[in-house]
């Protein structure tokens, strides 16, 4: 595959394991093209009591798979009329009134099966999946059937114990399908890797977690385990407001990052002690960067102006040349980026309650 998907970082790279000086703000300042070596991920395992708890729900019969959460859907999509800006979108999604309206959840990341193995497809279903995070609480995921137009929650969980799991807590602004893999970016622990092979079906009841009768998870009917933290490339940007600046004054960075993928294990290519080294890394100068995607070495990438109704802004950029900049292109509260190639399309999610939808545009 020749393209990116991003995971987005709403803060400077804090969740990166980075040296001193690229973590200068200053080195922006000077030259556009910084030392891709300088950024690192450390592979950390983290599924010490996944096996467990997987063998136990595998014995009940209860370890299901994207398919069948995707036939299990129990929402529904209606086409939405969403204020059009000059991208005129091909698609416009609405989501059932209450997750339309609601203040206690936003989405933020959205991909597609298109992202997975870049085919289009996941086992015969067009797909997307999109994260909604819960101040402080909790992080779900929404399994989108294209065909239906149906969807499903599922909550994100860790293994806390050999027979227990806990919610988690995190933003998860930009997301990535890849493979079996669901990569969701943390902003203080770097990324997070999800099982997709290892769907867990419990009981619809309040709680997170083992109860006296089973599990549950606060009424969602499926839980997604994490498994770790932590040239096909995976691109990471930043999130950076006008004016804002570092603990020395200085202007914040900002920056895009690519790391490489292994196509065949489908996880982050690291060396022998498990770090994760980016091969491309340049300064931008585009304040409030929500997504970005990359393809054929051009980048997408958009902004947001909040509820502004001058909506958000798309970039179109190649390394060396000047960005060509589209404003009002998206609805206001515009969030990720994915890029389909199969259908020559990219999609973003908007958060804000009351306009609230996933929306298509053609490449």
């Amino acid at each position: 595959m020749r393209y990116s998907s991003l995971l987005q970082l709403t803060v400077a790279l804090a969740a990166f394991s980075i040296s001193v000086f690229a973590a200068d703000s200053r080195y922006c300042m000077n030259k556009n093209v910084i030392k891709a070596k300088d950024f690192t991920l450390q592979e950390s395992a983290d599924s010490s009591h996944l096996a467990a708890l997987a063998k136990h729900f595998e014995g009940t019969g209860k370890n299901l798979s994207v398919s069948a959460v995707l036939d299990s859907a129990n929402r529904d999509l209606s086409k939405g009329h969403p204020p059009v800006g000059s991208g005129s979108p091909s698609e416009a999604w609405a989501w059932k009134s209450g997750d339309y309206k609601t203040t206690k959840w936003r989405p933020q990341g959205i991909t597609s099966s298109a992202d997975a193995f870049g085919k289009g497809d996941w086992n015969n279903h067009k797909a997307w999946i999109v994260s909604w995070y819960q101040t402080g609480d909790s992080v779900r995921v929404s399994f989108v059937d294209r065909k239906t137009n149906k969807y499903r929650h599922a909550l994100l969980v860790y293994p806390s114990a050999d027979d227990d799991f806990k919610s988690i807590t995190i933003h998860a602004g930009g997301i990535m399908w890849y493979g079996n893999l669901l990569y969701v970016v943390d902003t203080n622990n770097g990324i997070r890797a999800f099982d997709l092979d290892n769907i867990w079906e419990v009981d619809i009841a309040d709680g997170v977690g083992k109860n006296e009768k089973g599990y549950s998870a606060d009424g969602y009917r499926y839980v997604l385990p994490q498994i770790r933290d932590s040239p096909d490339t995976l691109l990471v940007g930043e999130f950076v407001r006008d004016g804002e600046v570092d603990k020395n004054r200085d202007p914040v960075p900002i920056r895009l990052v690519k790391y490489q993928l292994d196509s065949t294990t489908r996880r982050l290519r690291t060396d022998d002690k498990g770090l994760a080294t980016a091969s491309w890394a340049h300064c931008v100068d585009i304040l409030k960067v929500q997504g970005a995607v990359s393809y054929d070495d051009k980048f997408y990438l958009s902004r947001s102006n909040g509820r502004n109704p001058k909506a958000g802004d798309l970039f179109t950029w190649k390394e060396g040349k000047t960005a060509k900049e589209y404003p009002g292109w998206f609805m206001a509260g515009n969030e990720d980026l994915s890029y389909n190639p199969v259908r020559k399309e990219y999609y973003t999610v908007t958060e804000y309650d009351g306009g609230r939808y996933i929306l298509s545009y053609k490449a």
